[in-house]
């Protein structure tokens, strides 16, 4: 039987949830004032939250004091070394402490499964390979030895999700999706949004067998995910192709 990572990764509950709970560890996130899912005036939940003046952490990329740029990196790893070493002996929600019927990444498997039938149906490459592409996945889930101890992660952190203010201290947003899992999982997405930054960021205790699996996870998830900002007619068309075929060649790539 499969159970999800988390019942969803939206929604008022599970950003009031997190948002405590990393005020609890100490891990900043805009301050949650207040918040209304009675639903009694509105057919939507809302909150009045915190406004933290300040940019994106990409924005830091270019940024040309490379002392400055340094620190700021280095408040970052140390805000995520905080976040990640919150640990216990099963994956969820914060609030869900509850055995679950298999591993974590077993939930990702079947969700790059998903993602995978998809990208097949939408483009050629994908295809093509689309048995291999398969094959791939489950030896590469084959690989990881089994273990229990997980670490609470953002679950898709990005650049664009670490906001600096001008006081160059980092806060985290777009927090609803966080939760216990394999800390693999954040560092191999963490790897390629990053880019040449991830030095800053990284942690030579991991196991590669993870991180491989979870890179290729992301490729096929991020195929799919291309794909259907396209289909859905977002406004950046040439991003969302860019996206799809990128990850694409980068999927193929790791078949050889």
């Amino acid at each position: 039987m499969n159970e999800p990572t988390f019942h969803s990764s939206y929604g008022s509950e599970l950003f009031s949830l997190n948002t405590r709970f990393l005020a609890q560890h100490g891990i900043r996130t805009p301050t949650l004032y207040d918040l209304n899912n009675d639903r009694d005036q509105h057919s939507y939940d809302f909150a009045l939250v915190e406004y933290v003046d300040g940019q994106k952490a990409e924005t830091y990329f270019k940024h040309k004091n490379h002392k400055d740029r340094d620190e700021m990196f280095q408040r970052i790893r140390d805000m995520l070394s905080n976040m990640h070493g919150i640990q216990r002996n099963t994956y969820g929600n914060a609030n869900d402490n509850s055995k679950k019927a298999g591993p974590c990444y077993q939930v990702q498997r079947l969700d790059a499964e998903t993602a995978l039938s998809y990208a097949s149906k939408h483009m050629t490459d994908i295809r093509k390979n689309d048995e291999r592409l398969l094959e791939k996945l489950c030896e590469l889930e084959a690989a990881i030895q089994p273990r229990d101890l997980y670490s609470f992660i953002h679950g898709e952190l990005g650049p664009d999700h670490i906001w600096i203010d001008h006081a160059m201290q980092p806060c985290l947003i777009d927090i609803e999706g966080a939760g216990f899992f394999d800390l693999e999982y954040e560092h191999s997405f963490l790897e390629f949004r990053f880019g040449d930054f991830y030095h800053y960021l990284k942690n030579n205790d991991l196991d590669p067998e993870r991180m491989t699996f979870y890179q290729f996870c992301h490729h096929l998830s991020l195929i799919s995910g291309g794909l259907k900002l396209l289909h859905r007619q977002f406004p950046d068309q040439q991003f969302a192709r860019g996206l799809a075929e990128y990850h694409a060649r980068c999927a193929v790539q790791m078949l050889t």
